[in-house]
């Protein structure tokens, strides 16, 4: 019996003092989302396999490419996926200029323009691929040749709708669907003599946001304990797991 009294009057004050609060804890969980690197200036060509345009070999982008022309402060955004050949110059003047050496990256938004085929607007994006060859290091001289060579031969291959294209370089025998409806124009944003496009790239915008996808965050667990819990978890007979 003496050594039941001091166990009582523990568990008496136990429910005196355990009367006075419940406890509540609640664990929420928060989904980390990784952050978005900045768009790419120099996106990299992936080519496809066992897939060709006219004999010529197709390539795919791996992120969005975005460009400024300094003359008409237009910002044309090439999307990632989208399909080119960079054979925007005709055959006849190939001989010259190889669309593969160094004015690939100004054929990648020639070709873009010319896949949206804005009405009108042709002959200004023959001249914003010259602009772009001198900008990214062709020699004048085979950038007039390639400018000339698209003026007179590149009509027939503006605004065809079988050029509106995109490849997963990672499942390369399937066609994406487009990301977007086709835009009536090349311009995404204005910018007079593409001031401030670097730090605009360098922020992180992007003209087309990829979208991902919501993560499934379950609901809050809450755990609560009444002071009978707490009664339970000081006495050696009570109900406290092992």
């Amino acid at each position: 019996m003496s050594r039941l009294k001091p166990l009582a009057a523990l568990a008496g004050a136990s429910l005196v003092l355990a009367a006075c609060a419940t406890e509540t804890n609640t664990t929420v969980f928060v989904p980390v989302v990784a952050p978005t690197p900045p768009s790419s200036l120099t996106p990299q060509p992936i080519m496809l396999f066992n897939q060709t345009k006219d004999g010529r070999k197709l390539f795919t982008l791996d992120a969005e490419f975005p460009y400024c022309d300094v003359e008409t402060g237009k910002v044309i955004v090439v999307p990632r996926w989208y399909v080119t050949d960079f054979a925007s110059v005709p055959w006849y003047g190939q001989a010259i200029v190889d669309p593969q050496g160094p004015t690939a990256r100004a054929a990648i938004v020639h070709d873009w323009l010319y896949t949206i085929g804005e009405p009108g607007k042709r002959e200004e994006a023959d001249q914003i691929f010259l602009r772009a060859m001198i900008k990214y290091g062709v020699s004048p001289f085979q950038a007039n040749i390639a400018y000339q060579a698209v003026r007179l031969g590149g009509e027939r291959g503006y605004g065809l709708p079988s050029d509106w294209r995109f490849v997963d370089p990672r499942r390369q025998d399937i066609a994406q669907p487009p990301p977007f409806p086709k835009p009536r124009t090349g311009m995404v944003r204005y910018l007079p003599k593409c001031q401030g496009f670097g730090a605009l790239i360098a922020s992180g915008w992007r003209a087309y946001p990829i979208k991902t996808l919501t993560p499934v965050i379950p609901p809050p667990v809450v755990v609560t304990k009444t002071p009978l819990d707490k009664v339970k978890d000081l006495v050696p007979f009570g109900d406290k797991k092992k």
